[in-house]
């Protein structure tokens, strides 16, 4: 599917600078302290959580905890060793079953086709000009940042082997049946 409206190069080229722009206040974020980096990884973690907590109900995972207000914890480094670290989100899962574990773990995944899906439509929607460029882009990033699987997250989805077993045949089926 592509838009019905090119996106103008020139606004194109702004919001990428823009992109940029917004990665680079992201890691001085990082590093400027909590507060800075609560504030801004905020949006994608409310889409991150939230798409754990649709994919939970969905699959029948009974989800019976959401949080989006950050929390100080106990932490375990590569090497072993402990340190405080900031949880910013989480969803709780009363039923980690063979149906819920894998696609509730990986549902924030959803969020890159979301991103795409913005970024093809968005001038269907809106007029192809400087401010709903700029919008467009922080949109995007956000989706893209609030994707990412956490540890924890990646621990979940492979909590349950016959799971990811189930998964893997029906994708396979699936691609076996549509690959030409």
């Amino acid at each position: 599917m592509t838009s019905a409206v090119a996106h103008p190069p020139l606004l194109h080229f702004a919001g990428i600078v823009l992109a940029a722009a917004l990665g680079a206040m992201q890691g001085r974020a990082d590093r400027a302290g909590p507060f800075w980096r609560i504030l801004v990884r905020l949006p994608g973690t409310l889409l991150h959580e939230m798409a754990h907590l649709v994919m939970a109900f969905i699959t029948g995972g009974r989800p019976a905890g959401f949080t989006v207000i950050p929390r100080r914890t106990v932490g375990v480094t590569a090497g072993g060793s402990t340190r405080q670290v900031w949880v910013l989100g989480s969803v709780t899962i009363t039923n980690p079953s063979i149906i819920a574990a894998f696609p509730s773990g990986f549902a924030p995944l959803l969020l890159l086709p979301l991103a795409w899906f913005l970024y093809d439509n968005w001038f269907i929607w809106f007029p192809p000009d400087l401010p709903h460029s700029l919008l467009m882009y922080p949109a995007v990033v956000i989706c893209c940042g609030g994707s990412l699987p956490s540890s924890q997250d990646v621990s979940v989805a492979f909590s349950r082997p016959l799971g990811l077993l189930l998964y893997s045949t029906i994708g396979s089926c699936i691609w076996l049946t549509y690959r030409h």
